[in-house]
């Protein structure tokens, strides 16, 4: 939508520049019907550029839509994988570690056990 304004935007703005410009210069009616005879072909030739221009403007952005979707869908299935494989791999060791967490706190609560039977041997 804002391509379709910016090129009506411009065609319009050229077309107003030309008027007035065509206007404004001291010339009879007659140079100015044949100045305008001249350009029209001109202005012709430059819209069609500017209409080729713009449709390969647009397929160059739907291509490159296509590429950056297809790029972000890989790179998505590529950091799943990665993911699951570092889970896979930290399962071990998080299982491990969990495991020697509870045989520390078992530990200390030996120990704790341990220090309160010392300190009070009548109870």
């Amino acid at each position: 939508m804002k391509l379709k304004s910016l090129v009506i935007g411009m065609v319009v703005g050229g077309v107003v520049g030309a008027t007035s410009t065509l206007l404004s210069t001291p010339a009879s009616g007659r140079e100015v019907r044949n100045q305008l005879k001249e350009s029209k072909d001109q202005w012709r030739n430059v819209i069609e550029e500017l209409k080729t221009n713009v449709t390969d403007l647009k397929n160059s952005l739907q291509h490159l839509s296509a590429e950056g979707k297809d790029t972000v869908s890989k790179l998505s299935a590529d950091l799943k994988v990665t993911i699951q494989q570092w889970k896979e791999q930290t399962e071990p060791h998080s299982k491990r570690i969990q495991e020697e967490l509870d045989l520390i706190q078992n530990t200390l609560s030996q120990l704790e056990t341990s220090i309160n039977n010392k300190q009070n041997p009548s109870e």
